[in-house]
C-alpha cells in the first residue's frame, strides 16, 4: 500500500510559504499592475462599499471584487502595506499546493505528493506571482481545485461534497476574474473528455445544484453590480472577454512562439530538465505511483486547453498561462518518478535549487529596479517633508495613494493615466452620472488657491518649477514640489 504521509507534503508547503512571504515582505508595490490593485482595494474599505471597486474615487469595473474583498480584509488587519495587499495570493499558493498535495496523496503516494508540489513552488513562475498584487494566483487556486476534483471524480465516482467545492471554486474564479474561469473549467473538460475518448469528464457540468449555487453567487452579484451600472454587461462579456480574445484592442498581441515559451520559461529548470521522455515509455500505468492514467490525462487536458486557448487568443499576458502550472508539475512529477534513482536523487534536487539561488542572488538588483516601478519613493518622500493633500497633474501613482493611506487630486487625467479600461472607454458615461472625479486643467483654478500642499508632475514634463513651489522629489516617473509656504 503507498506511503500516504501529510509530513513532507506540509514541510515543503511552509517552505514555499515562507519564501512567498520574504518575497511579499522584500519588495515595494510595482505601479501600475500592484499599486492599482492595492489602492482598489484599500478604496473598498475605506468607502465601506463592498459592491463595486473604486480607483481614484471613480468606479473601477474592469475586474469583478473577490481579490479586492480578501486585500481589504487584510489591509483593515494589517495596514495599508505592501505584504498586506499581497497576502491573498500568499495564501492562495499554500491553498494550491495543498490541493495538489491532497490529489497526489489520493492517486499515488507521499513521494510523488512531494515532487508534484515541490515542482509547482519552485518553478518560477509560480513562486515570483505567489507573492504579487494580482487576480492569477488566485485563479490558478480555482482552476486548481477544478481539475484536481475532476480528477478524482474520474477514479472514485461522483461525490457531491467534491462537486459542490468544484463549483464554489468556479464561482469564485468567475468572482476573481470573470468568464475566463469558465473558460478554463469547461474548456480543461472538454480536452480531458477527448484525451480519455469518453464524456464522463464532462458529466459533472450536468449537475444542476452547482449551477444554481454559481448562479446565486457570481450572478447575483453581477445582477447588483448591472442595477448600478447597466453598461457593465457590455464591458464586461464584449468588450473585456471577447474583444479582448478576438482582437488587438487591448495592445496584447505576442507571437506564435509565446506560449511554449512561457511554459518553459515559467518552468526552469524544470520544464528542460525532467526525462520527459519516459512519459511515453510508461505514462498511464495505473500500477505506477506515476499519478495514475486518468489524473495524467486530466492534467495533460488542461494543460493543453491553455496551450491552444491562449495561442488563439490575440491578447496574451505572461501570468495569463500560470494556471497551467500545477498540471504541467503533475506530468513532470510523473516523468521524474519514473526515472531512474540516481536521475530523482541528483537531478531533482538540482532543478529545485535554482529558484531559491535565483531570487537570493538577484535580491538587491531586483529590489533596486522594482523602487524605480513603484510609488514607494514618491510616497517617502511626501512623508518626510511633511506630508499633506497631494495634486497629480496629468499623471497618476495609486501605490503612492495606498501607502499614503488617503486619495490625491487628479487634474487633467483623462483616463489613461489610471490605466483602467473600462475608466477611459466609459469617461462620458462617468462624468454624465456626475461620477468623474478628475479635475480638467482649464477649469481646476491656480495651484495656489486650492488647498494642495504637494504637486505631482510627470518626469516627462520640462517646465520649471511653479512660482511659490520647490521641488524635493524626483526620479524616472515623477517630480514633486512642495508649496513653499503652505497657507
Amino acid at each position: 500500500m503507498p506511503s500516504r504521509d501529510w509530513r513532507p507534503v506540509i514541510a515543503v508547503v511552509a517552505l514555499a510559504f515562507l519564501a512567498s512571504l520574504w518575497l511579499a515582505s522584500s519588495y515595494p508595490l510595482i505601479d501600475p499592475d500592484e499599486g492599482r490593485n492595492a489602492e482598489v482595494s484599500r478604496e473598498m474599505m475605506e468607502r465601506g462599499d463592498p459592491l463595486i471597486p473604486h480607483l481614484a474615487g471613480m468606479p473601477y469595473l474592469d475586474k469583478p471584487p473577490a481579490l479586492f474583498w480578501a486585500a481589504g480584509a487584510a489591509i483593515g488587519a494589517l495596514g495599508a502595506t505592501p505584504l498586506a495587499a499581497r497576502l491573498p495570493a500568499v495564501l492562495a499558493a499554500c491553498l494550491t499546493l495543498l490541493v495538489l498535495g491532497w490529489l497526489a496523496l489520493r492517486e499515488a503516494d507521499t513521494a510523488f505528493a512531494v515532487r508534484a508540489v515541490a515542482l509547482t513552488a519552485a518553478a518560477p513562475l509560480f513562486a515570483v506571482i505567489s507573492a504579487y498584487v494580482i487576480f492569477d494566483l488566485p485563479l490558478t487556486l480555482c482552476v486548481t481545485v477544478v481539475w484536481s476534483g475532476l480528477a478524482r471524480e474520474l477514479t472514485r465516482g461522483p461525490d457531491r461534497r467534491l462537486r459542490a467545492a468544484m463549483f464554489l471554486a468556479l464561482a469564485l474564479g468567475a468572482l476573481i476574474k470573470g468568464p475566463v474561469m469558465l473558460a478554463w473549467a469547461v474548456g480543461g473538460s472538454l480536452a480531458a473528455a477527448l484525451l480519455l475518448r469518453r464524456r464522463d469528464p464532462l458529466h459533472w457540468l450536468g449537475w444542476w445544484p452547482g449551477w444554481l449555487g454559481l448562479l446565486a453567487l457570481a450572478g447575483g452579484w453581477f445582477a447588483l453590480a448591472t442595477a448600478r451600472h447597466p453598461e457593465y454587461p457590455r464591458y464586461a462579456f464584449l468588450e473585456e472577454s471577447f474583444e479582448r480574445l478576438t482582437s488587438g484592442s487591448f495592445r496584447r498581441e505576442q507571437p506564435w512562439w509565446f506560449v511554449p515559451a512561457v511554459f518553459v520559461g515559467g518552468a526552469l529548470p524544470w520544464s528542460l530538465a525532467t526525462p520527459w521522455l519516459g512519459l511515453r515509455r510508461r505514462a498511464g500505468d495505473p500500477g505506477t505511483p506515476s499519478g495514475g492514467a486518468v489524473a495524467a490525462r486530466v492534467a495533460l487536458g488542461f494543460v493543453l486547453f491553455a496551450a491552444v486557448f491562449f495561442t488563439l487568443s490575440r491578447s496574451k499576458l505572461v501570468t495569463y498561462l500560470l494556471p497551467a502550472m500545477p498540471p504541467l508539475a503533475w506530468l513532470a512529477a510523473a516523468a521524474w518518478t519514473l526515472a531512474s534513482a540516481r536521475t530523482r536523487r541528483w537531478g531533482f534536487a538540482a532543478v529545485l535549487l535554482f529558484t531559491p539561488l535565483v531570487l537570493t542572488a538577484g535580491h538587491s538588483r531586483l529590489a533596486a529596479h522594482a523602487r524605480t516601478q513603484s510609488g514607494a519613493p514618491l510616497a517617502e518622500a511626501i512623508v518626510a517633508t511633511g506630508g499633506g493633500p497631494v495634486r497629480y497633474e496629468a499623471c497618476y501613482s495609486p501605490g503612492t495613494d495606498y501607502l499614503l493611506r488617503r486619495r490625491g487630486t487628479l487634474v487633467g487625467v483623462g483616463g489613461v493615466e489610471t490605466t483602467s479600461n473600462y475608466q477611459l472607454r466609459y469617461r462620458e458615461t462617468l462624468i454624465a452620472r456626475g461620477l468623474w472625479i478628475p479635475v480638467d486643467s482649464a477649469t481646476a483654478g491656480r495651484i495656489d488657491d486650492d488647498p494642495w500642499t504637494v504637486l505631482v508632475r510627470s518626469a516627462k514634463r520640462a517646465d520649471a518649477a511653479p512660482v511659490g513651489w520647490r521641488e524635493f522629489h524626483r526620479d524616472i516617473r515623477f517630480i514633486a514640489y512642495r508649496r513653499v509656504q503652505a497657507r
